[in-house]
C-alpha cells in the first residue's frame, strides 16, 4: 500500500471514531409541562430541578443513557438522582400534594465529567414549578 492510502485510512478511521451513536433527547423552551389534567392556576414552588445521571466506570456504562422521562419524573418528585437509578426504566410518580403539577419555560442541558476512570453523564430538566 502506497502511504498516501495508508494516511487516507488512517484520517477516516479517526473520523469515524469521533461520531457517536446516540442521538440525546432535550427540550427547550416549551412553555407549560403538566403532569395531571387540573388547569387550575396553582402555587408557585420557584425553580425546580430535575435531573437523569448515569455513570460509566472503567469503560463500562452502568444502565445506558440519561432518559428525559426520568429527569421529568424527578423534577416532579424533587428527587435526586443516585448512581443505581440508570438501572430502573422508570422512576415512581408521586401523586401525593407535594408533587409538581406543572412547570413553566422548560428546558434541558446535559452536565457531567469525564476522570478517565470515572465518568458522569447528566440531563436535566428546569423550569418553574407550581402544585
Amino acid at each position: 500500500m502506497k502511504s498516501g492510502t495508508i494516511s487516507t485510512l488512517i484520517m477516516a478511521l479517526l473520523a469515524l471514531s469521533f461520531t457517536g451513536c446516540a442521538t440525546y433527547q432535550y427540550a427547550k423552551n416549551v412553555k407549560m409541562l403538566s403532569y395531571d389534567e387540573n388547569v387550575a392556576k396553582g402555587k408557585s414552588l420557584g425553580p425546580v430541578l430535575g435531573e437523569d445521571c448515569t455513570w460509566t466506570i472503567l469503560g463500562y456504562k452502568l444502565g445506558g443513557y440519561p432518559k428525559l422521562e426520568r429527569a421529568f419524573a424527578s423534577a416532579r418528585n424533587q428527587t435526586s438522582s443516585g448512581i443505581t437509578d440508570g438501572f430502573h426504566s422508570q422512576r415512581k410518580v408521586s401523586t401525593s400534594d407535594s408533587a409538581v403539577r406543572y412547570m413553566n419555560n422548560v428546558s434541558t442541558e446535559y452536565d457531567g465529567f469525564n476522570a478517565g476512570i470515572v465518568a458522569k453523564n447528566c440531563l436535566i430538566v428546569k423550569g418553574t414549578g407550581y402544585r
